[in-house]
């Protein structure tokens, strides 16, 4: 990914601030989560369908590094660092000037050496500098110079130390990771620099030449124990050959070379040999570095920062990215599932797709070949039962998903938790809703205990029919159908007559007695068709057994006078029947809905009977009306999480996790 140089420094310095500031003193917690959701915004209202990191790790960065930024002068310094480099590029050729202008080694105040030692030894060096390069540029490309790598690591090593301030050790790692990411470029500006350096070296020596020419008569020739006239004149013959090659300037001959020895020559003639010193500094040293120079800075201009977001750096930056995952659900009842998604605060989404879409996951219970649109996708066998069959196991999706797709293990763990919380709240909403409904119920009826047996059993239809409106809704079931004619006569139009079916009608009541009916002498419970009409089509089945049944079993008790907490136990009965009714509409398969039928009988009926006297007290307690209803909460939250976990803790497999609601009292 390509960024400018100003978007790496910004990135390098958030990663410094995210790894050194652990304990997110400078930045906090909040303030990263804000900038991720920021910056996941922006890319989405941009188009990105499914945010990277790539797509984020630009606007984040800023926004952390300005915060850090307002907080710490160093950080600001590193974010918006100063012209102290520009300053010092610019500064140290203008100092080499300097220094070759004011050197006096050349030649002295007066005379010009034709065999000066420095002279020679500036010539050989930047030959040597020339063969060095051209034996590196035959040699494979390197990625950076070794001694700024060390630079870099020795940096590292210096800000690590525990007696550093945050900022210090944040400045440390920031450097470090700089020096990595722009060794290339940190060579090419150091080449720059040190080739400008060299030529204004060269251009200080010869202007100094020239100047003292101007107030200074030079003696000028040379002089040596060893070499004699012919001698010397060969090697100036080979220093100046290029000037005599390229310009046709007249080289020296063997005369004028034996007429200078001892610094015999004065005059004018110093002059030629000034300017011969001139044009071959300008020639090997000042020309050739002012164009390594120039290469160097189009090679700096071409070079491109890039970041990788695949690299580990940004392993905290994908942890803390939403997820946008789309799964599909491959088997029967997978309907049940379509339209649940999820999104977490921080912008994570989880769908089930449908066989159109390409998805990330397939979920599947059955030996059925997958859509077409699916085949890329990893196949991951789970059973129905293992996570669908009660939203208690729904949890065992998503660990069977992160254990498949281990990058998105941090988003699905936050969808997961979103997923349990909806579903928690939606217990909680729903033990408030049977709270109030029962409250209601244990409230005395208009006339006592002289007062109309079908009008009380009328009111108590109207209550029931009140809390599966209530629990449809929190479940997102639609409303029950009409259970009444229109001409149906008053007091009977909410008492539809119980409903009868040979082969799939299945009882859940207090006692098995309660099929018999109440001429059998029992006190019946609920009576609740949930075969394959009301577990598995959920379409009214469920109320319309309640009615038909409860309904008429409370009209017959209190025709007969009943007690009330035999009226009071088979309206909990009632009611914590029709939530698992409710919660769990098409969710089993008809071929275990006898099975689960049978338990639901026998789990209500026990736990309200263990509960009963607990749960009488709580329903006729006075006081205020939120001390009396957390009451009841508390005691319904216990009756359900025990069924609960007792009807579907061995349904799953090991891949299964039943969560248990929290404690909502």
């Amino acid at each position: 990914m390509r960024v400018t140089l100003p978007q790496l420094c910004t990135v390098l310095l958030a990663q410094s601030i995210e790894q050194v500031d652990a304990g997110r003193t400078l930045v906090s917690q909040a303030d990263w989560d804000e900038a991720t959701r920021t910056a996941v915004a922006a890319a989405r209202q941009r188009g990105a369908q499914r945010v990277g990191a790539g797509d984020v790790v630009l606007e984040r960065a800023d926004t952390v590094a300005r915060r850090a930024s307002g907080r710490d002068a160093v950080i600001a310094a590193l974010h918006e660092p100063g012209a102290a480099g520009r300053w010092l590029a610019r500064g140290l050729p203008l100092l080499a000037l300097v220094m070759g202008l004011a050197i006096d080694r050349i030649a002295n105040a007066h005379r010009v050496d034709l065999l000066s030692p420095p002279l020679l030894i500036v010539l050989a060096w930047n030959l040597c500098v020339y063969l060095l390069m051209g034996w590196r540029a035959w040699r494979p490309p390197a990625t950076g110079l070794p001694l700024l790598q060390g630079l870099g690591q020795l940096t590292r090593r210096l800000g690590s130390g525990r007696g550093r301030g945050l900022a210090a050790r944040i400045a440390a790692d920031f450097h470090a990771r700089w020096w990595a990411h722009t060794a290339d470029l940190q060579v090419q500006r150091a080449a720059r620099v040190l080739h400008l350096c060299a030529a204004a070296w060269g251009a200080g020596i010869a202007l100094s030449l020239l100047l003292r020419g101007l107030v200074v008569r030079y003696q000028f020739g040379w002089e040596s124990t060893f070499l004699d006239a012919t001698q010397v004149h060969a090697i100036v013959s080979v220093l100046f050959w290029p000037l005599a090659v390229l310009f046709g300037t007249a080289p020296f001959t063997l005369q004028e070379i034996a007429a200078t020895q001892n610094f015999a020559g004065e005059g004018a003639g110093g002059s030629r040999w000034v300017w011969m010193y001139v044009g071959l500094l300008a020639l090997v040293v000042v020309l050739p570095r002012l164009a390594l120079a120039a290469w160097a800075r189009w090679r700096e201009a071409r070079w491109q920062a890039r970041i990788d977001p695949g690299d580990a750096a940004f392993d905290a930056l994908r942890a803390a990215l939403p997820g946008d995952l789309l799964i599909g659900l491959h088997g029967p009842l997978a309907e049940v599932l379509q339209t649940a998604a999820v999104q977490t605060p921080q912008g994570d989404r989880l769908q089930f797709g449908d066989a159109r879409q390409p998805v990330d996951a397939v979920l599947a219970w059955t030996t059925d070949a997958p859509p077409p649109a699916w085949q890329g996708a990893p196949l991951l066998a789970m059973r129905w039962e293992a996570f669908g069959a009660s939203w208690v196991l729904e949890p065992a999706l998503f660990d069977r998903l992160a254990a498949a797709l281990p990058a998105q293990q941090h988003a699905l763990g936050r969808l997961r938790a979103a997923w349990v919380e909806r579903n928690e709240l939606r217990f909680r909403q729903s033990l408030q809703a049977l709270a109030r409904h029962l409250r209601e119920v244990a409230q005395p009826a208009p006339g006592g205990e002289t007062g109309d047996a079908t009008a009380q059993s009328a009111l108590y239809a109207q209550q029931v029919q009140t809390l599966d409106a209530a629990l449809r809704t929190l479940h997102g079931q639609p409303p029950a159908p009409s259970l009444h004619e229109s001409n149906a006569p008053h007091g009977q139009a909410l008492l539809p007559a119980m409903r009868r079916t040979s082969n799939t009608a299945l009882a859940v009541g207090t006692s098995a007695g309660a099929a018999a009916g109440a001429a059998a002498g029992a006190k019946a419970g609920a009576l609740i068709d949930i075969g394959t009409g009301g577990l598995t089509l959920g379409a009214g089945t469920a109320l319309g057994a309640l009615l038909g049944g409860t309904t008429a079993w409370v009209l017959r008790s209190l025709q007969k006078k009943d007690d009330g907490d035999a009226l009071l136990r088979h309206a909990v009965e009632a009611a914590c029947t029709h939530y698992l009714v409710i919660a769990h509409l098409e969710r089993v398969p008809p071929a275990d809905a006898a099975r689960l039928a049978e338990r639901w009988r026998a789990e209500v009926t026990g736990t309200v009977a263990a509960h009963s006297d607990a749960l009488a007290a709580a329903l006729r307690r006075t006081g205020p009306g939120d001390d009396a209803m957390q009451a009841v909460q508390a005691l319904l939250h216990t009756m359900l999480t025990g069924i609960l976990r007792r009807s579907f803790a061995a349904g799953g497999d090991s891949t299964a996790a039943t969560v248990v609601p929290g404690n909502t009292a």
